[in-house]
């Protein structure tokens, strides 16, 4: 279904703008995601498209134009606004004209048991920019999902969304608390490695199981003590100039990239 919209006013654009708050996106299940290459890979991956909004002076390319068509066959809801409208509630400057509201989707850890492989868990996480980083490398060597813990940021921020570069359409993403993780790990046997700072095998000279979680903490604290308790082995990588931690991001890719190599 098609539906033109001429108003900045309009009821549906308001809900579009407070998709850029928190609170509304854990209200309504649903997140803003803005980009022609976002809005494809979710179209190609079947994820839930609940709606997707389009400017026709600003979507210009032919990909654009025949993804809206390919859209509609679907029907999935459609609407049409002028740039003016377009622009009040883009997050990018200058864009493409094209972007969606989307259902979030969660799993649960008893998923873990029927998708083994490599995960990620992530305590505390701060930075949206560093969890859609860490979606993007752990989509890239074939990870199954991410499990994020207590206050991590939300994994639909629309900077983590935009980091990831569309691997959020492919993750498994699971929110619980520490002490539910905590039982479920005990419960389950699952090999978990936690990423420390100063204590543990370096990195590379550890053998991963194919199937394995590796855990990071804060980008201010680490690892809390609570999980470091429970980790069957800690790693941790190596340096030597005066820095003393690597970008969340960064330090999770590589040893993401180590577990892969091992792999193959």
């Amino acid at each position: 279904m098609s539906l033109v919209i001429n108003s900045i006013n309009n009821e549906k654009i308001k809900q579009i703008r407070k998709l850029k708050i928190k609170k509304e996106r854990e209200r309504t299940g649903f997140f803003y995601v803005e980009g022609l290459r976002l809005v494809t890979e979710a179209f190609q991956l079947n994820y839930p498209i609940q709606a997707v909004i389009y400017c026709p002076s600003l979507l210009i390319s032919h990909h654009g134009q025949n993804l809206i068509q390919s859209l509609e066959k679907k029907g999935i809801e459609i609407w049409k606004v002028n740039e003016m409208i377009f622009k009040s509630f883009a997050v990018k400057e200058g864009p493409q004209g094209i972007a969606a509201v989307m259902k979030q989707r969660w799993y649960c850890l008893n998923d873990i048991n029927q998708s083994d492989g490599l995960w990620v868990g992530l305590e505390c996480a701060q930075d949206p920019g560093n969890v859609g980083s860490i979606m993007r490398t752990l989509d890239a060597v074939g990870g199954q999902g991410i499990i994020l813990l207590d206050h991590s940021v939300d994994v639909f921020h629309p900077t983590a969304v935009r980091a990831s570069t569309g691997a959020i359409f492919n993750m498994k993403l699971i929110h619980c608390s520490q002490n539910e993780f905590i039982k479920w790990k005990k419960e389950n046997h699952k090999i978990l490695i936690g990423m420390h700072c100063s204590l543990g095998k370096k990195y590379f000279t550890f053998h991963y199981p194919k199937e394995v979680i590796i855990i990071l903490g804060s980008e201010q604290k680490g690892l809390s003590d609570t999980l470091v308790t429970i980790c069957d082995e800690l790693v941790t990588i190596p340096m030597i100039g005066r820095v003393d931690s690597l970008n969340l991001a960064c330090a999770a890719s590589i040893v993401l990239y180590e577990v892969y190599n091992q792999q193959q």
